[in-house]
């Protein structure tokens, strides 16, 4: 089983464990029982709108028990890594829950020559808010991206997400970002971070290849694409090891095998993966479980 072979489970949250305000089917079940068996989970979204304590309070609100520290958001990774570089202040174009993530690290607030500009996103967010951050790093300062996803999953279809501030931004600008979220690496060790790197099996379950997988592998770390098709060329997936192979196969994550319509082949420098859609939707919701 999927289970057996890691110890750490790093879970995407929108079209993995969640789809707009509710929980998938069979998600609650799948995290209780990989903690039942033992093991950690971490929540990994690029989502830089909400505090870490906002998106545990959500998640155990919904059946999901999380804390804090199990969360890694985009917003937070940004506050980590520029104040790990010295930033003492900071511009931010995004949510209240962005800025609290911001200053939690220890950076001030700036509207005057701050160190660095950070864009997330906000549903709030308009043309003053571009036009100021891109005179800001025209001025000098460092152009940080909370991420740089196109759209997020909705009930009703895709939504603008920070990818579309940032582009806007980045045009206006000049200048390409610094981006912190997903697929770099960055995100992934923090996530790690107080583990044995060395020793502790880990896998990224995301739903997004181009973010998910891709920064997984960038990190050196398998991954588990939830998804019903075979990522296009579109997707641009460049990463060394990436071989994306589709094939009709039955899924074998499940004590009770899944049917799999497609099931890709890729790894990380950690070695060679397997992983297939509806670990999550298809196995939990099946009551054959995953773990």
């Amino acid at each position: 089983m999927l289970a057996d072979q890691y110890d750490l489970f790093l879970l995407d949250l929108d079209g993995v464990v969640r789809l707009g305000p509710g929980l998938l089917p069979g998600a609650d079940r799948a995290v209780a029982r990989l903690r039942e068996a033992g093991k950690d989970v971490r929540f990994v979204t690029n989502d830089p709108r909400p505090t870490r304590t906002q998106v545990a309070t959500e998640l155990t609100t919904l059946g999901v028990p999380a804390a804090a520290e199990e969360v890694v958001t985009s917003g937070w990774a940004c506050g980590v890594y520029l104040a790990g570089r010295g930033a003492r202040s900071a511009h931010v174009i995004g949510s209240p829950g962005l800025a609290q993530e911001i200053t939690g690290s220890g950076l001030r607030l700036s509207d005057t020559a701050p160190d660095a500009v950070v864009v997330g996103c906000d549903e709030t967010i308009g043309y003053e808010d571009i036009r100021a951050a891109a005179a800001l790093i025209r001025a000098g300062a460092q152009f940080v991206a909370t991420n740089n996803d196109a759209t997020f999953p909705t009930p009703t279809g895709p939504w603008p997400a920070t990818g579309a501030i940032v582009a806007a931004v980045q045009t206006a600008s000049g200048v390409r970002p610094v981006v912190v979220g997903k697929p770099a690496p960055v995100m992934f060790e923090m996530a790690l971070a107080g583990l044995n790197a060395a020793t502790t099996r880990a896998v990224m379950v995301g739903d997004t290849a181009a973010t998910d997988v891709l920064g997984a592998h960038r990190a050196g770390l398998p991954a588990v694409l939830v998804s019903p098709t075979t990522p296009g060329p579109s997707e641009a997936l460049e990463a060394p090891g990436w071989s994306p192979t589709p094939s009709s196969v039955t899924w074998p994550a499940c004590s009770t095998p899944v049917p799999a319509s497609r099931l890709l082949c890729g790894s990380g420098r950690r070695g060679r993966q397997r992983y297939g859609p509806g670990w999550l939707r298809s196995c939990s919701t099946t009551g054959a479980g995953c773990c």
